[in-house]
C-alpha cells in the first residue's frame, strides 16, 4: 500500500516516461528514457518502473500496441483501488479491481491482471476473508511468474506470506517472505523491502528469537522513513513496540508505540490506530496505571467497531476483559473473556482462543470454580489440537505442538492438581500423538467395510470425512453448514499448495510421517473408556515429560483394581542428561551400562516400584509419550540392585488409544504346536545365527530364500515372523531394514498389509525412530501393530550383532513357545542378568528389546 491518492495520478511527472518506455521496442532507449527518473510511490506507476528496469524482464516492447488514454484509465483504475484498500473500504476496492480484471490489454504480459488479483486479495484480506485473499494471491503468483513480472510476483508472496502467518504454518510464512525479500532487493524496491522485513520480524517473534525479531523490525523503520510512507512507518514502530514490550523494556516500547500512533495517524489507518491503543494500554497496564490502560483499550474497540474489524474487536474485547482482571473482579472478567472467546471462535483465530481460555481458567480458579478451570483448559487443548489436525504435514504439527506447549502444560497441571485421570489421559495421549491412533481406527474400518481400497486410501478418505463430521455434530450445525473448522482445513491446504508449482515449496516426495500426518481428532470425552480399556490384573502407567519442563515428569499411574493416581517427579541434571544421550543413535548411547542408567530411577514413580518389587508375577502396560519412547525399559531400575526387565512382565504401548484398539481385538488362538513360523535371516549379520531355534522342537521354521518372498510374508499374514537384519534411522523414510545388500524393509511397506500375529524384529532402531523428539513412535514395528500385530518383540535402540544378543533373542524365543511375549522377556531378562558379569558389561546386547501392544488372556483359559 502507499499514502498516494488516485486525484493527480496521470498527472504524475513519471506517468508519461514510464509510457514511452513501456510500448517501445528497444531496450537502449527505454534505459535511456528512466535514467533520470525517480522511483515513483503510487504502486501503480512503481510496479510498471520496478519491471522496466528488472534485468531479467522478457525483452521487447511490453505492451505494444497500449495506447495513452488507455494507459492513463488503468492507472486511474489501479491507484483508485488500491486507494480504497488503504482506507479500509473493501467493497469499493472489490469492485474496481474486479472491473480492472476486464481492461487486460496484453496476453504475454499481463501485468493488469496480476495487480489486479493482487488487488482483489488485499481487499479479501482486509476484511479477513483468508480463502479468497489466498486464492487471488496465488493465482497472481502463477500468472506473474509465467510472464516473467518479478515484481507481481513479489507483490503476491509478501501478501502470502501475511495470510501463512495468520491460518498456517510460521516456517512456510519465512520462507515467503524470504524469497520476497530477495526478490525486492533484486528489483531495489525499499517498500516492499521493509514490508519483508517486517514478516521476518513477526515469524521470528512467534519463532521465539526476540532479539531478531527487533533487529529486523529497526530495519524495516529504516527504509519506510528514508521513504517517506506513513503506513510503513507506522507498521514498523509497532512491531518493534511489541517485542520490546515482550522483552520488558517498556519505556522503549512506549516510545515506538507513540510513534506508530502518529504514523498510523497521517495515514489514515485504522487497524493501526486499534493496534497501538491496544499497545498503548498494555504498558498502562502493566505500570498499573489501569484506568489509563482501559482508556486506551476502550478507544481501540471504539475505533475496531467503526472500521468493522472483526479481529481488532475481538483483541480489544479481551483487553477489557484483562481490566477485570487486573481489578481482581473475578466474575466480570469471566463474563468478558467469555465474550472475547466468542469473538474469537467466530473468526477460527486459535491464538486469541487460546488465550482467551487461558485466562478464563485462570479467573476460575481464583472464583474457586476448579471443574470449570480444568473443563476451559481441556477446550483449549481441543481448540489446539483441531487446528493442528487440519495441517496434513508433519512439520507444521510439530510447529503447532511446539508453538503451543504451554496449552498441554496447562493442561497436564490442572488434571493433576484436580486429581481428574480421564482429563490426563486425554491431554497425554494428544501428546502422544493421534496419527498412530487414527491409523488403527482407520485399519479396523477398513478391514470391515472395503477390501478393495488400500489402507492408504482408506486413511486420506476416511479421515477427512469423519473429522468433518466429527465437527459438524460438536458444533450443533446443519450437516450442509460448515465449520469454521472445515473451512480452516481448506484454507491451510490452499496455502501450502500456492505456489509449488513455480518452486516456492519443493516438490518432494512425501515421507510416511507427512502421510501419517492427518486429521485425527483428541478423544475429548473418552479419557475415562481409554481407562478403563486397561487388561484386567495390569497396572498401567503413562509417563512424559511436561512440555515446557523438561526436567519434570508428569505421571498417572491407574492400579489393577482401578485406582488412579497422578503425579510429578523431579529430574536431577544427570538423569536429563541420560536423556538427551538416549535421544539420539550416538556411538555413546550403545556404550551405557546399568550403572550409566541409574539416574533414570526418578522415571518410574516410587510407589510404583514397590508396588511391582513386592508383587511377583505383576503386569504392567507401560505408555511412555514422546522422547521417553526410546528409553531401554527394561534397563531402568526399581531399586539399587533390581531393574524393571526382571520386575514385572510388561509391554509398551504407543498411546492409551492404541491400546485400546488392540485390546478390542479377538482373543489370541492357541497355536499348534510346533509353532510355524517363518524366518528371514539378512546375510549381512555375523551372529544372531539363530541355530537353536531353527532345530528346536517347539518350532516349525520355514527359512525364505530371498529378500522378495520375505516381504511378500510380512504382508500376507501368517502364525509368526522372525527378521534379522541391519535397522538404521535416515531421515525422510524414517528407518528401513536391510534384508539384504541393496534390498530394504521400509516403514510405508507396512501400510496396507497384514502382517504375522508373532512379529520378531532382530534389528537395531525397529521399534523407534531417533532424533524425531516427542512424536508419534512411527516405525517398522508400530506400524506391523497396526497392521494386524498382536505380538511384536522390537528394539528402542541398538541391539548389538553379538553372541550374548543372539542367546538372549534365542532365550526369549525358546520360552515364547510356552508363555505370552512379556512373560517371555521377563525370564530372558532374569536369566541374562543372573550370568556372571553380566550386570557390568554393556547394556545393548539386551535392554534395547521391548514387546509392544498389550495383554491378551491366556488362550488356553480364555
Amino acid at each position: 500500500m502507499n499514502a498516494d491518492h488516485a486525484d493527480g495520478i496521470v498527472d504524475h511527472p513519471a506517468s508519461a516516461i514510464l509510457y514511452e518506455a513501456w510500448i517501445t521496442e528497444d531496450g537502449g532507449g527505454r534505459k535511456g528514457l528512466l535514467e533520470d527518473v525517480r522511483p515513483p510511490g503510487p504502486v501503480a506507476l512503481r510496479s510498471r518502473y520496478r519491471h522496466l528496469l528488472d534485468p531479467e524482464a522478457p525483452p521487447g516492447s511490453c505492451d505494444p500496441g497500449l495506447s495513452s488514454a488507455a494507459w492513463d484509465a488503468l492507472l486511474l483504475l489501479e491507484t483508485q483501488g488500491d486507494d480504497a484498500v488503504r482506507r479500509n473500504d473493501s467493497a469499493s476496492a472489490t469492485r474496481i479491481f474486479t472491473e480492472l480484471l476486464s481492461r487486460e490489454t496484453s496476453s504475454t504480459l499481463r501485468v493488469v491482471t496480476v495487480n489486479a488479483h493482487v488487488g482483489l486479495g488485499d481487499a479479501a484480506s482486509a476484511r479477513g476473508d483468508i480463502e479468497t485473499a489466498t486464492r487471488a494471491y496465488g493465482t497472481a503468483l502463477e500468472i506473474a511468474s509465467d510472464d516473467g513480472y518479478r515484481f507481481g510476483r513479489l507483490r503476491a508472496l509478501v501478501g502470502l506470506g501475511h495470510l501463512t502467518l495468520i491460518a498456517s504454518s510460521i516456517e512456510i510464512a519465512r520462507a515467503r517472505f524470504e524469497e520476497a525479500s530477495d526478490l525486492a532487493n533484486a528489483l531495489e524496491d525499499p517498500l516492499f523491502s521493509a514490508n519483508c522485513a517486517l514478516g521476518l520480524s513477526e515469524c521470528a517473534e512467534r519463532l521465539g528469537d526476540l532479539e531478531s525479531a527487533v533487529e529486523h523490525a529497526l530495519e524495516g523503520y529504516a527504509e519506510c522513513r528514508d521513504i517517506r510512507s506513513p503506513l510503513g512507518e507506522g507498521n514498523a514502530a509497532l512491531r518493534a513496540a511489541v517485542v520490546l514490550h515482550r522483552l520488558k523494556r517498556r519505556s522503549e516500547a512506549g516510545e515506538w508505540y507513540e510513534r506508530a500512533h502518529a504514523a498510523y495517524t497521517v495515514a489514515g489507518n485504522p487497524m493501526g490506530l486499534t493496534n497501538t491503543w491496544e499497545g498503548l494500554g498494555d504498558v498502562h497496564l502493566d505500570a498499573y496505571e489501569i484506568d489509563d490502560a482501559e482508556r486506551c483499550y476502550r478507544e481501540g474497540l471504539r475505533t475496531a467497531e467503526s472500521a468493522g474489524l472483526r479481529l481488532s474487536r475481538a483483541h480489544a474485547l479481551q483487553d477489557l476483559a484483562r481490566v477485570s482482571r487486573a481489578r481482581a473482579d473475578w466474575e466480570d472478567a469471566v463474563v468478558r473473556f467469555r465474550v472475547s472467546l466468542a469473538a474469537y471462535r467466530e473468526l477460527d483465530e486459535i491464538v486469541g482462543v487460546s488465550n482467551a481460555y487461558h485466562r478464563l481458567a485462570e479467573a476460575y480458579e481464583e472464583l474457586g470454580h476448579g471443574e470449570d478451570a480444568l473443563s476451559a483448559r481441556m477446550d483449549a487443548l481441543v481448540a489446539v489440537e483441531e487446528y493442528r489436525a487440519t495441517h496434513r504435514d508433519d512439520r507444521s504439527q510439530r510447529e503447532y505442538r511446539d508453538r503451543f506447549r504451554g496449552v498441554y502444560a496447562r493442561a497436564l497441571d490442572a488434571a493433576t492438581r484436580h486429581g481428574s485421570p480421564a482429563a490426563f489421559a486425554v491431554a497425554a495421549d494428544c501428546l502422544a500423538g493421534r496419527r498412530l491412533a487414527g491409523l488403527f481406527e482407520e485399519a479396523a474400518r477398513a478391514a470391515a467395510d472395503s477390501a478393495e481400497l488400500s489402507l492408504l486410501q482408506e486413511l486420506l478418505v476416511r479421515a477427512d470425512q469423519r473429522l468433518v463430521g466429527h465437527r459438524r455434530e460438536a458444533a450443533d450445525r446443519a450437516a450442509r453448514v460448515e465449520t469454521p473448522s472445515a473451512r480452516r482445513e481448506r484454507i491451510v491446504r490452499l496455502l501450502g499448495a500456492v505456489g509449488v508449482r513455480h518452486g516456492l515449496a519443493p516438490q518432494a516426495a512425501a515421507s510416511l510421517e507427512d502421510l501419517m500426518a492427518t486429521v485425527y481428532l483428541p478423544p475429548r470425552e473418552e479419557g475415562d473408556a481409554l481407562l478403563a480399556a486397561i487388561p484386567g490384573g495390569c497396572h498401567l502407567v503413562q509417563t512424559l515429560l511436561d512440555p515446557t519442563d523438561r526436567h519434570l515428569v508428569r505421571w498417572l499411574w491407574r492400579e489393577p483394581d482401578g485406582t488412579c493416581r497422578l503425579g510429578t517427579t523431579e529430574l536431577t541434571p544427570e538423569a536429563a542428561e541420560t536423556l538427551r544421550l538416549l535421544g539420539g543413535d550416538g556411538d555413546d548411547r550403545a556404550g551405557l551400562r546399568l550403572d550409566d542408567l541409574a539416574p533414570l530411577r526418578a522415571l518410574v514413580p516410587t510407589p510404583v516400584s514397590e508396588a511391582l518389587t513386592g508383587q511377583p508375577g505383576a503386569r504392567l502396560v507401560l505408555v511412555p509419550v514422546g522422547e521417553l519412547w526410546l528409553v531401554p525399559w527394561s534397563a531402568v531400575p526399581l531399586s539399587d540392585d533390581r531393574v524393571l526387565g526382571e520386575s514385572a512382565a510388561f509391554v509398551l504401548c504407543p498411546s492409551l488409544t492404541v491400546q485400546r484398539q488392540l485390546a478390542a481385538r479377538t482373543g489370541r488362538q492357541a497355536p499348534a504346536r510346533p509353532r510355524r513360523v517363518d524366518l528371514w535371516r539378512s546375510p549381512l549379520v555375523l551372529h544372531h545365527r539363530l541355530s537353536d531355534f531353527r532345530s528346536g522342537p517347539d518350532w516349525d521354521v520355514t527359512v525364505l530364500s530371498t529378500p522378495a518372498q520375505a516381504k511378500q510374508r510380512l504382508k500376507s499374514g501368517g502364525q509368526a515372523m522372525v527378521v534379522t537384519g541391519h535397522g538404521r534411522p535416515t531421515p525422510g523414510l524414517g528407518h528401513y531394514l536391510e534384508l539384504d545388500r541393496n534390498e530394504w524393509l521400509l516403514p510405508v511397506d507396512l501400510v496396507g498389509a497384514r502382517t504375522p500375529e508373532l512379529l520378531v524384529f532382530i534389528a537395531c532402531w525397529a521399534g523407534a525412530v531417533p532424533g524425531h523428539g516427542p512424536t508419534d513412535p512411527l516405525s517398522l514395528a508400530t506400524l506391523a501393530l497396526a497392521a494386524g500385530s498382536s505380538e511384536i518383540m522390537a528394539t528402542v535402540g541398538e541391539l548389538a550383532d553379538s553372541v550374548p544378543a543372539s542367546r538372549y533373542v534365542e532365550r526369549v524365543l525358546e520360552t515364547t513357545t510356552e508363555k505370552a511375549l512379556p512373560d517371555a522377556l521377563l525370564a530372558a531378562t532374569c536369566w541374562i542378568l543372573s550370568q556372571e558379569d553380566a550386570r557390568s558389561e554393556r547394556v545393548h546386547h539386551w535392554a534395547p528389546v521391548v514387546p509392544l501392544g498389550t495383554f491378551y488372556p491366556d488362550p488356553s483359559t480364555a
